[in-house]
């Protein structure tokens, strides 16, 4: 999409290195082309013009101690135009650089850069008249996010023009410089472990539901979990794979053990009750218990058209009664969540 992401900063001028920053750009699993030109910025010297990676809760760039804490301000590194790096939060940078047969002949210079993410390694390609620069990052996780900003010292950037792939790249196109950042590589229980690094971005196979079933695991937030939600989940549904979105996918709950949960609407009603205990500390407590990790049971009923689940954790008490509207049968439980690690999944 042509300029969408710069809004009104389409031109940013950078006399002193970093006092202009431009908003950022997402950089995801669906490549990003930006196109730009590059102009001294008073003549009195090169222009030398850089971007920054990073992620923050709003998308910008902070320099001050406040924004960083309140904004989550988390820098991974600067790369200069020229294939210089300098390594911030990232835990590794690399660059291979290319040169091309042509001279500049203009007084500025057009520049291409490329950009794609896959998990916790980024890839950015600079492109211009002479020189191809290839920069590979490896990220400290695969859960913050990761933005562009361009910036400088010296110099005008100008005439950004921005595109973004409609498909998703390979999983394979970054060649890897580190190793991969998991916390499932540890014994598996009667399914494979599963890793959670963003919203329902991963979820164990389905397991069909008996008339009474039970379902121990260990559950652990990542270090990057924050909020109360970053936690397993459980999810009710039908699918003919019997997995989530799988063929003719229907689904009938989502449950977090902190006591919320969604039903879709006229597919299926849920009868919730959440009882917190004397045992329950508070909220900062459930969210250091659950980065600390502990072992979890859940406990399903099936009846007819009706499906319980229960689970205690932490002094938090959640009963979910789902009567199944569509007439289905076969009812499955995955377990997903958001920012989490569920390993040593037993099922009785």
């Amino acid at each position: 999409d042509e300029m969408k992401e710069l809004g009104k900063n389409n031109d940013i001028t950078a006399d002193l290195h970093r006092d202009t920053v431009s908003e950022g750009i997402v950089v995801n699993d669906h490549m990003v082309v930006i196109s730009l030109i590059v102009s001294p910025f008073d003549g009195s010297r090169p222009p030398v013009p850089s971007l920054i990676l990073f992620d923050s809760l709003d998308a910008n760039y902070h320099n001050t101690e406040y924004d960083i804490r309140e904004l989550l301000y988390f820098e991974y590194g600067e790369i200069w135009f020229d294939g210089g790096t300098q390594t911030k939060g990232a835990r590794l940078m690399t660059c291979s650089e290319k040169a091309l047969p042509n001279k500049r002949t203009k007084g500025h210079d057009e520049y291409i850069i490329e950009a794609v993410r896959i998990k916790d390694h980024a890839l950015i390609r600079i492109i211009n008249e002479d020189r191809v620069s290839e920069i590979i990052i490896a990220l400290p996780d695969s859960v913050r996010f990761s933005y562009i900003g361009l910036t400088g010292e010296g110099c005008r950037i100008s005439n950004v023009v921005i595109d973004r792939a409609d498909t998703v790249t390979e999983q394979d196109y970054i060649p890897r410089i580190a190793d991969e950042i998991t916390y499932i590589d540890v014994p598996a229980g009667d399914i494979p472990n599963v890793q959670i690094d963003g919203y329902r971005s991963d979820s164990t196979e389905g397991i069909l539901i008996k008339d009474s079933m039970r379902i121990d695991f260990h559950m652990m937030s990542l270090p990057t979990a924050r909020l109360v939600w970053h936690c397993a989940y459980i999810v009710i549904f039908y699918s003919g794979d019997g997995r989530i979105n799988g063929n003719d996918y229907r689904e009938y709950a989502l449950i977090r053990p902190d006591g919320e949960a969604w039903e879709p609407e006229g597919r299926a009603t849920n009868e919730l009750t959440v009882e917190k205990k004397d045992s329950f500390a508070g909220w900062d407590e459930w969210k250091a218990k659950n980065k600390e990790g502990y072992e979890c049971t859940v406990f399903f009923e099936k009846k007819d058209d009706v499906v319980t689940v229960s689970t205690e954790n932490q002094g938090i008490a959640v009963k979910n009664v789902i009567t199944i509207l569509d007439g289905t049968k076969e009812i499955y439980a995955a377990l997903t969540g958001d920012q989490c690690a569920i390993t040593n999944i037993r099922i009785f």
